[in-house]
C-alpha cells in the first residue's frame, strides 16, 4: 500500500483547517473519551488480517484501541509532532506516514478506512470522499464521525436561548478548525452523492453539557453516557455513519 504525491491538484477544494498542533492534545483533551467511545463501536466491525487506513490519526490513540483487533494499520498525519507521538506507542502492524490529505494518495485495498472527527474541517469534503471511495476494497467500509448540531448540549441551549441557530460554530470549534456543521442526513446525502451507500448509523456519546463540564463528571457517569448513545443516537454528541462503495457489497 504504498503511497504517492498527487500530481494533479485541481480538484482539492478548501484543503483543510489551520495547524493546532501546539495548543491541542488528542490524549489528555476531553475529545479523547469521544474517540474511546467511537473505537468501541467500530472495534467489533474489524477482523484480524484487514488493512485499516486512518486519515488524520494524530497521536495515534485510535489506531492504539484498535490494535488489538489484530488489523494492519497504516496512519496519515500531516503533524510531524503528533507522528513522533504515535510512533513511540510502538503498536504492532503499524506503519505512519506523514502527508497533508490534499497530496496523500494510495493503491488502496482497505478493508476499513477511518475519517473520525475530521470531514468538518474542511470546506468542501467531496474531494476527500472521491478518493476514499478508490482507496477502499470491494466490500471495504469507511468509517465517519462528526460533531452532531442534535446533540443534546445544543438542543439545551436552543431551549434556554443560549444559542439561536444549531448550525452556528462555536468559539471552541472555530479555534480548531471547524469549517461548517454537518448534520447527520445532510452528510448521508453528501455521501450518497459522491458514489457510497450507507451501511449503519449511530450516535458516539451522550453529551448533555458542554466539554468542560462534562470533564467534571465521573467516569462511571461517562461511560454510562457512552452506552446510553445507543438509545438515543439521533442526539448524542457525534453521529457516526459507516459507509460502503455504491453497489460494492453483496
Amino acid at each position: 500500500m504504498e503511497s504517492r504525491a498527487v500530481t494533479d491538484q485541481a480538484d482539492v477544494v478548501g484543503a483543510g483547517s489551520h495547524d493546532y498542533t501546539a495548543t491541542y492534545d488528542p490524549d489528555t483533551d476531553f475529545d479523547a473519551w469521544y474517540t474511546r467511545a467511537t473505537a468501541a463501536l467500530i472495534a467489533p466491525q474489524i477482523r484480524p488480517g484487514q488493512h485499516v487506513l486512518e486519515l488524520g490519526c494524530a497521536t495515534g490513540l485510535m489506531t492504539s484501541l484498535l490494535a488489538s483487533t489484530g488489523a494492519n494499520f497504516v496512519g496519515v498525519e500531516r503533524s510531524a509532532g503528533y507522528l513522533d507521538r504515535a510512533a513511540a506507542r510502538n503498536l504492532p502492524r503499524t506503519e505512519w506516514i506523514q502527508a497533508d490529505l490534499a497530496e496523500f494518495t494510495s493503491e488502496g485495498g482497505f478493508d476499513h478506512i477511518l475519517a473520525t472527527n475530521l470531514l468538518h474541517g474542511f470546506d468542501d469534503p467531496t474531494w476527500l470522499l472521491r478518493r476514499i471511495a478508490g482507496w477502499l476494497s470491494a466490500g471495504g467500509l469507511l468509517h465517519v464521525t462528526l460533531p452532531n448540531p442534535d446533540s443534546l448540549n445544543i438542543l439545551v441551549a436552543l431551549a434556554d436561548g443560549l444559542m439561536t441557530d444549531s448550525l452556528a460554530l462555536s468559539d471552541r470549534a472555530r479555534m480548531y478548525g471547524t469549517r461548517r456543521a454537518w448534520p447527520a442526513a445532510a452528510f448521508r446525502d453528501l455521501a450518497r452523492d459522491n458514489g457510497f451507500e450507507v451501511v449503519a448509523t449511530g450516535g458516539v456519546s451522550l453529551k448533555p453539557y458542554p466539554n468542560a463540564t462534562m470533564a467534571r463528571l465521573p467516569e462511571h457517569v461517562l461511560d454510562g453516557l457512552a452506552r446510553a448513545a445507543a438509545i438515543l443516537p439521533d442526539n448524542a454528541a457525534m453521529h457516526y455513519t459507516a459507509l460502503a462503495r455504491a453497489g460494492g457489497r453483496s
